[in-house]
């Protein structure tokens, strides 16, 4: 009689046949992927098989031509330009600096010079009485001379450089100081009035040039009605640059007319002038060297003061003697317009 077990042998051999289908399946599907893959792969290979240069590089027609347009020529052209601006400020700031450098190591030089020289001195009892040119002769009320007159020790130093300079060049006319500036330089007058109008002392081209006397002035400083020197207008501040910025300080320009004295080293002795007027102007009526009688004298210096700007009113006469410096004022478009200051002559010290 049989038991209500199931049969070990049939459920044994049922088992292992779900298996066989089961495992027969997962090798079917695996196949499957396998194929999936290789066909995949096979379609990747021909790909690359097939792939040539032509395939990645991008055809030379079908590329987009990069164009010169007007903007970007502009924008070239500008910074071209702003560059060679900029490189041409440069050169000129150098060249400058360059300048103002051997123009200061030149006066230090004759600085050195000056301490170094002995000069003789002159008999401190002895009288001077210059002679009078001949327009003062015809003119002379009395024996006194128009200006005051005397000997001191005060000039010697700027004596002693002044014949350092004469050495070193015998074109030196003279030395020139303005107070309350930093106007301090030897004059040169040469053959003509482009000389030294970028020259220095040692004859060397320079942009700054020096402070020189007209060509047509007498070497004696004394016998010259109007004494005239010209100077450029550095925007490095040398020269005669200061004589541009007292004239545009508005301000203060009045009241340190009041106290500003030039002074012309000479040879023979210092000239001192006061303010006499100042101006800026076109044209060469300022800088007439020679007149024909005292007459046309007087009316050349009627309307020279009738110009000035300034509020002072020095006291002239047929007598008077003045310097007239002159400077561009740097204004594009009036390239002949001038900065003009005149001095009037109160006094002449020998050296003692």
């Amino acid at each position: 009689m049989q038991s209500g077990k199931p049969d070990k042998k049939t459920n044994t051999a049922s088992q292992t046949l779900s298996e066989v289908f089961a495992g027969e399946e997962t090798r079917v599907l695996d196949a499957e992927k396998l194929n999936d893959n290789r066909r995949e792969k096979s379609c990747f290979v021909r790909s690359l098989e097939t792939m040539s240069a032509k395939d990645i590089a991008e055809p030379a027609e079908g590329r987009k031509k990069k164009r010169l347009t007007a903007a970007f020529v502009t924008r070239l052209a500008a910074f071209l330009v702003c560059f060679g601006v900029f490189g041409v400020s440069l050169y000129m700031i150098v060249e400058r600096v360059i300048d103002d450098i051997q123009t200061n190591r030149l006066i230090e030089d004759l600085q050195t010079a000056a301490v170094e020289r002995a000069v003789p001195r002159m008999n401190l009892t002895q009288q001077l009485t210059p002679g009078y040119t001949l327009l003062e002769a015809m003119n002379a009320d009395s024996a006194e001379p128009p200006v005051d007159e005397f000997i001191s020790v005060d000039y010697d130093m700027e004596h002693k450089r002044l014949l350092a300079a004469i050495e070193m060049n015998e074109d030196v006319y003279g030395w020139i100081r303005i107070k309350g500036t930093v106007i301090d330089y030897p004059i040169l007058q040469g053959p003509d009035n482009d000389y030294y109008l970028n020259r220095t002392i040692t004859r060397e081209y320079s942009k700054a040039g020096s402070i020189f006397a007209d060509f047509r002035l007498s070497d004696t400083h004394r016998d010259n009605y109007n004494a005239i020197f010209y100077g450029h207008c550095m925007s490095s501040g040398t020269m005669f640059r200061a004589i541009m910025e007292w004239y545009e300080a508005y301000a203060t320009r009045d009241s340190v007319a009041d106290t500003m004295e030039i002074e012309i080293i000479t040879r023979d002795g210092v000239y001192i002038y006061e303010v006499f007027s100042a101006y800026r102007s076109e044209g060469t009526h300022f800088i007439t060297a020679s007149f024909a009688d005292k007459a046309e004298y007087l009316t050349f210096l009627k309307d020279i003061r009738n110009k000035s700007i300034l509020r002072r009113r020095p006291a002239y006469d047929e007598n008077s003697k003045i310097c007239t410096l002159v400077t561009c004022t740097n204004v594009i478009d009036m390239p002949e317009e001038r900065y003009v200051l005149h001095g009037i002559l109160k006094q002449v010290i020998y050296y003692g």
